[in-house]
């Protein structure tokens, strides 16, 4: 059976990265400026980018599709084809289960219905870390594999 897809692109593969590239810096300048929840929630935001870019990657796809309009991680971790290949990378496996464990928090706890006042800039400085350090960072291993 042929699944059909829409042929009207959400976004271009380019622009979605440089998207990311955007929403990344966006967060370092919120950290620097004390808005910890927003930080977090945009850089939260770069990797969903970025695995959709993988996804695009994964796809041949010049453009990211309707289908992948979502914002679980885990589940465009798994589209993405990199699922099986962040094992071998534990200390990045273990920032994406760092960053799934405050994205993915059910109702009032969601980092986006979070008070903003709620968070503290060490976990800002780590959800960060985990998102951008050259050794552990989950944005810096998906741009490597794709």
């Amino acid at each position: 059976m042929r699944v059909e897809i829409s042929k009207k692109a959400l976004i271009d593969r380019v622009e979605l990265e440089d998207l990311g590239d955007a929403r990344l810096q966006d967060a370092k300048a919120l950290l620097a400026t004390g808005r910890y929840s927003a930080a977090i929630y945009l850089a939260g935001y770069a990797v969903e980018c970025y695995l959709k870019v993988a996804i695009c990657a994964r796809l041949d796809w010049k453009a990211l599709y309707p289908t992948f309009k979502i914002h679980d991680l885990d589940v465009l971790l798994l589209h993405s084809g990199l699922e099986s290949r962040i094992s071998a990378a534990p200390k990045v496996e273990d920032s994406f289960k760092q960053i799934v464990g405050m994205w993915k928090m059910d109702g009032r706890d969601n980092i986006r219905y979070k008070d903003p006042n709620s968070l503290s800039k060490g976990s800002a400085q780590d959800f960060l870390q985990w998102v951008d350090d050259p050794e552990r960072g989950v944005v810096p291993w998906v741009k490597a594999q794709i």
